[in-house]
């Protein structure tokens, strides 16, 4: 659920609407809808296309999904 919240967030604070940005990280709609809800979990490829199309460094994209776990501890 981390990367979800995490992602969702920034993609939120750009300002970019869910399917459209399905479309911008080539991913299908229904299943980037899964991801935010923490019902699946991307594979790398996929997470380095999602840091891509937001625009920040696939590592501190996994940091901050890092931080979002320690903190629901």
């Amino acid at each position: 659920m981390a990367f979800g919240k995490v992602v969702r967030k920034e993609r939120e604070e750009q300002d970019i609407a869910q399917d459209a940005f399905a479309v911008l990280a080539d991913v299908d709609r229904s299943y980037y809808g899964k991801l935010e809800r923490g019902e699946r979990q991307p594979s790398l490829a996929l997470l380095m296309r999602i840091a891509h199309s937001l625009k920040v460094p696939p590592g501190e994209l996994v940091h901050r999904v890092e931080k979002a776990m320690k903190r629901r501890r």
